[in-house]
């Protein structure tokens, strides 16, 4: 019978001398192959030589060898010099930096503080060199809470200083600084303060010589009042009416002023100014629209008329009166730009519409360098109500496409619970100062990547100094033991005898930072007012 290719050889049984031995083993025999076929047969192994010639066989007919140009062969190198992942790390140690000469990676970076360890699944170490620097040279999102007191404020305006003052190298290396914009909504009356920010502005450090500039835009019906309240700080803060000009204000930009929604349940005026806005398209102005809007008047009840007049009067408000200068462009390099809105005739929503207007201006003006937003005590405008919608949307937009418009974003707040949770999920570094709430623990530890399981972790939230801080931040880059970066953990000298691991860099990941935020080189807004003066 012929053998083909596919068909296994058949090896006769050999023949036994002994036949007493061949009768006696037929039972046994018999019962093995029973049982053998039961059994799988397992698949031949072939010798070595044939599989090398089954390769050879391959690559010699292979005519697409070409596309390995495209297929990196270090892929396991994600932080080689160059890379994405090490010239966008939001957070670096010093140890990392220094050793690795991540000078060409990470151009800029401020001094953020100093590590006073580092923790994952209950295990602790400290590095070599405990200084924590942030890259200002990339964009990030950083999410901030911690009740009144915890160094909350004194940690965004550290932030502050890392970004806008240059040529002061105690606090880092700054090239190029950038244009920032902050958002507040504070109290009136007799609680009203200056919004923080303005005070990274003055300095009375012999050596800082080039604070940012710090323009304050403000309600023009407050203008008077508020210049009086950040009078205080001198010239280092200009006080200035918030207008807007006719060609500054787009479709999207008046819906946002007048609070428009194009939702089923909103009233029936809301869907005529929609249809006003359609009909105009590209030709819309303000003075146009004014004029459609005069001509279907006469189909409004008392009480639409009346809610239209109210956000017409609030258009109006901020709408620039003719005489009156332009006071030229908002947003410059090495300036901070704040709206501050607080005003007792104007609520949270109209706020957020004036906040949805500015944001977008910001977004698209050219500045010529990065630039960074703070949105400043975002619990009292930023909240999970249909008023905020608008303002909400218009920041996760930016938070996703931050790396597209070099943005930074600073979002702070006394109350986590109450501002989307979907902002820790997108913030790449998240600040916890002190606080004592078990709910905003559940809510914070159900967002981030670190295991706050841990016990006793919650006790050392409740128990950190004022300007302490738990930092996470995955995709940050530190030295680690080469065994810890594979399992998660981080044992220094767990075991004397056996010879030192070796150090590499690698991210952060699930790990967390226990962090003192640096002194400040401006001026402290946010001092706690005592009885009787106790001197530091």
């Amino acid at each position: 019978m012929p053998v083909t290719p596919h068909s296994p050889l058949k090896r006769a049984p050999a023949q036994d001398s002994s036949d007493s031995d061949s009768s006696d083993s037929d039972s046994s025999t018999s019962e093995a192959q029973s049982l053998d076929k039961t059994k799988p047969r397992a698949k031949p192994t072939p010798p070595e030589s044939d599989v090398e010639e089954e390769i050879s066989i391959i690559s010699s007919v292979d005519e697409r060898s070409e596309e390995f140009e495209l297929l990196d062969d270090e892929v396991h190198d994600t932080l080689a010099h160059g890379g994405h992942e090490l010239k966008t790390a939001p957070l670096v140690t010093r140890e990392a930096y220094a050793s690795h000469r991540l000078e060409n990676d990470i151009v800029q970076y401020g001094v953020l503080g100093k590590i006073l360890g580092r923790t994952s699944q209950g295990s602790c170490s400290v590095p070599q060199d405990s200084r924590l620097y942030v890259n200002t040279n990339a964009p990030l999102s950083t999410f901030i809470c911690g009740v009144q007191g915890s160094g909350k404020s004194h940690t965004v305006s550290v932030l502050l200083e890392n970004m806008f003052i240059r040529d002061y190298f105690p606090i880092g290396e700054l090239v190029n600084p950038l244009s920032g914009l902050v958002l507040h909504f504070g109290e009136t009356g007799s609680a009203a303060r200056p919004c923080e920010a303005a005070f990274v502005g003055r300095s009375d450090l012999p050596g800082v010589k080039y604070a940012p500039s710090v323009v304050v835009y403000v309600s023009p019906s407050s203008l008077k009042r508020m210049t009086k309240l950040y009078e205080s700080l001198g010239k280092s803060v200009r006080v200035r009416p918030l207008y807007f000009e006719d060609s500054e204000l787009d479709a999207a930009a008046f819906l946002s002023l007048m609070a428009v929604s194009s939702s089923d349940s909103a009233p029936l005026y809301m869907h005529v100014l929609l249809s006003i806005l359609r009909g105009l398209g590209d030709k819309f102005s303000t003075s146009a629209f004014l004029r459609e809007l005069e001509s279907k008047k006469a189909n409004f009840n008392p009480g639409q008329l009346s809610s239209l007049q109210q956000r017409l009067d609030l258009l109006q408000t901020f709408m620039k009166p003719r005489g009156v200068e332009s006071l030229g462009p908002r947003f410059k390099r090495a300036r901070i730009t704040i709206m501050d809105l607080s005003d007792p005739f104007i609520d949270s929503a109209s706020a957020c519409g004036i906040f949805e207007v500015v944001l977008r201006q910001f977004e698209r003006a050219d500045v010529g360098t990065g630039k960074v937003l703070l949105v400043d005590e975002a619990h009292k405008y930023l909240s999970q109500t249909k008023t905020a919608t608008g303002l909400t949307k218009s920041l996760l937009t930016l938070i996703r496409q931050q790396r597209h418009m070099s943005m930074r974003v600073i979002i702070s707040t006394q109350e986590p619970t109450v501002v989307p949770s979907v902002f820790i999920d997108l913030c790449s570094v998240v600040i916890l100062h002190r606080f004592q709430s078990l709910a905003w623990w559940d809510q914070l530890s159900k967002h981030v990547s670190a295991d706050l399981s841990v016990d006793g972790t919650f006790d050392m939230v409740t128990k950190l100094k004022t300007g302490q801080a738990i930092v996470i931040a995955p995709a940050g880059v530190g030295m680690v033991d080469e065994v810890a970066s594979e399992t998660g953990n981080i044992v220094a000298g767990s075991n004397e005898e056996a010879s030192k691991p070796k150090r590499i860099l690698a991210q952060f990941g699930r790990r967390y930072l226990l962090v003192k935020t640096r002194k400040r080189i401006t001026m402290d807004g946010g001092t706690s007012l005592l009885a009787v003066p106790v001197e530091a």
